[in-house]
């Protein structure tokens, strides 16, 4: 709720300032992002199982340019990307750790997408395609304390593209939309060299792409 607040005031904000005259729209995105958490760490590949959980995804999203078949925009905001890391019981049989259960991890991310969306009108509906380059940047603000106990492994800056697709259904002034996006990146969230000194577990290793569905 306060992300979301704090999403209306910077669009109130940048509504008032006097370079708004290049802004043809404005709005905002909210909804759900799953990520695929690739956990390349040999003793997490063997020893746990991880469940996607959904996270939160909300955005600004201004539009630059408009013309009849393209647009030029672009989104500013946040989303998570969420696991739930279940251990196996059974190694724990006959050890001396206690078995904890599941672990829950959330990282957060600022993220901002220059977008070029390919468009067509049909009546009142414009179903529209988009892509374009991605830069996300990890903040504790959006992650919980098990994903920042990485914090200092992990790659703060993440860079890949964007692809989605979507359709708006348009008023006089006013649209409402639905809108998927798949999220790539290209580098890792996290490659480090263990923390075990054993031979067979080499690295540390996160890579994550994410799946967005929102409305706006």
């Amino acid at each position: 709720m306060k992300a979301k607040f704090l999403l209306f005031s910077l669009i109130l904000f940048i509504n008032s300032m006097s370079f708004s005259q290049i802004i043809k729209s404005i709005g905002i995105k909210s909804g759900l992002s799953i990520s695929n958490q690739k956990w390349e760490h040999n003793q997490i590949n063997n020893e746990k199982i991880i469940n996607l959980l959904a996270g939160n995804y909300n955005v600004i999203t201004i539009d630059f340019i408009k013309k009849q078949n393209w647009d030029l925009a672009a989104d500013f905001g946040f989303f998570q990307s969420c696991s739930k890391i279940d251990a196996n019981p059974y190694l724990f049989y006959n050890s001396t750790i206690e078995y904890q259960g599941d672990i829950r991890q959330r990282f957060g991310f600022f993220t901002f997408s220059p977008i070029l969306r390919l468009k067509t009108q049909i009546k009142s509906f414009t179903p529209y395609i988009q892509f374009g380059p991605r830069l996300d940047f990890y903040t504790s603000a959006f992650s919980n304390d098990n994903a920042d106990y990485w914090k200092n492994d992990i790659n703060k800056t993440q860079y890949g593209f964007h692809i989605g697709e979507g359709v708006a259904y348009n008023f006089k002034n006013f649209s409402i939309l639905a809108e998927y996006q798949f999220f790539f990146n290209f580098n890792k969230l996290m490659d480090k060299p263990t923390i075990y000194p054993i031979a067979n577990f080499t690295r540390d290793i996160i890579k994550i792409n994410t799946h967005i569905i929102s409305l706006g």
